[in-house]
């Protein structure tokens, strides 16, 4: 069984994690939460294991001896620094998208996933919807012909002020490096 610790536990690592408490993965078990707010890892205190132990800081949890891989569910700028990290930890890692901010640091994590061995991957939920796999089938058994043009036009996902309300680093350039289309553009980028 392979032991999973979740740094950052708020919207996306919440998901995560309320993925292992309703059974929705099977062959892996969350052992430790890391998070700098109290608020967010006290929401499942009840749920969790009594052996789930909680961090405030990554490093602690990284360096713990406690987890096999990493799911990373924080700000983007802390995506490369804390996939490099766990990976020199000899960790496996999963990880929120996008890949970071700037293209250097996003290069310097690819090397280190490449060199450690490890599972690496990003989080790009969208290539598992059946609708998009239906596209990308279609295109690759050639049932559509040769593709020369094609408009993406994805109207039933809109976020609300109420989202970007959640967090404040949500769509900031001091939090994510990009605003909204850092935001939600990569999956679009990726289903391309």
């Amino acid at each position: 069984m392979l032991r999973v610790g979740i740094i950052g536990v708020g919207h996306m690592g919440a998901k995560h994690l309320e993925n292992f408490l309703n059974g929705k993965i099977k062959k892996a078990k969350v052992t430790a939460l890391c998070d700098a707010g109290e608020k967010n890892m006290n929401r499942y205190k009840e749920q969790l294991d009594e052996n789930v132990k909680c961090f405030k800081k990554p490093s602690d949890l990284i360096n713990s001896g406690m987890v096999d891989g990493v799911i990373i569910a924080t700000p983007h700028y802390s995506h490369p620094e804390l996939s490099k990290e766990a990976f020199a930890a000899g960790l496996h890692v999963f990880c929120e998208k996008p890949a970071g901010v700037y293209t250097k640091n996003v290069r310097e994590m690819n090397d280190a996933a490449q060199k450690s061995g490890k599972v690496f991957q990003m989080n790009f939920v969208m290539r598992d919807f059946d609708r998009f796999k239906k596209i990308k089938e279609m295109i690759d058994s050639g049932e559509l012909g040769e593709i020369k043009r094609f408009v993406w036009i994805l109207t039933d996902w809109y976020r609300t002020q109420a989202y970007y309300n959640s967090s404040s680093w949500r769509a900031t350039w001091a939090g994510e490096g990009g605003g909204v289309m850092l935001n939600q553009n990569p999956h679009q980028l990726d289903l391309m």
